[in-house]
């Protein structure tokens, strides 16, 4: 089993496409920690703000296993992608990005995901969920992490529980 932990947003539909998204981990996985949920802005685009959060499960596939799952999960309920390899920020339903995959590390594969380092909407639900979590290259703490990130991105705690 490896531990794992995935960032799931939506802006179409947001609170059903998330409780869409953990009702299929739970089916998957079981056992699932939840983060608080936050509000985003779309940025790199015109739509109406995302609902953010992270998850964490133990996981019995292996990575391209576990890539084709979510793959399939996020098409199942209805999100989109681009056939090509270009990226285009879009208005979507569930969309569920992983972020660590045990202590993982392929640049390739983008384990553990870019976004960790660079994204308020991903980085301040990772840090209330796993705190003390060392980052696999970085070696400080999530918590450390979120404590020194520089941004003026808006991120907003909400009531929204799962």
């Amino acid at each position: 089993m490896t531990h794992v932990y995935l960032g799931l947003g939506a802006n179409i539909e947001p609170q059903a496409s998330l409780q869409a998204g953990i009702a299929e981990l739970r089916s998957a996985f079981g056992k699932v920690a939840l983060s608080p949920v936050y509000l985003a802005p779309a940025v790199g685009m015109d739509g109406p703000d995302f609902l953010n959060m992270v998850v964490a499960f133990e996981c019995p596939m292996n990575h391209p296993q576990l890539m084709a799952w979510i793959r399939a999960t996020e098409t199942k309920h209805g999100r989109q992608r681009l056939a090509d390899s270009s990226y285009k920020p879009t208005n979507h339903g569930l969309d569920m990005d992983l972020l660590l995959f045990g202590d993982l590390v392929d640049e390739y594969a983008k384990v553990p995901r870019p976004d960790i380092l660079t994204c308020a909407y991903v980085l301040q639900p990772l840090a209330d969920l796993a705190p003390n979590l060392v980052h696999p290259t970085r070696a400080q703490t999530i918590k450390d992490l979120n404590e020194s990130f520089e941004s003026d991105q808006i991120v907003l705690p909400t009531q929204h529980h799962f």
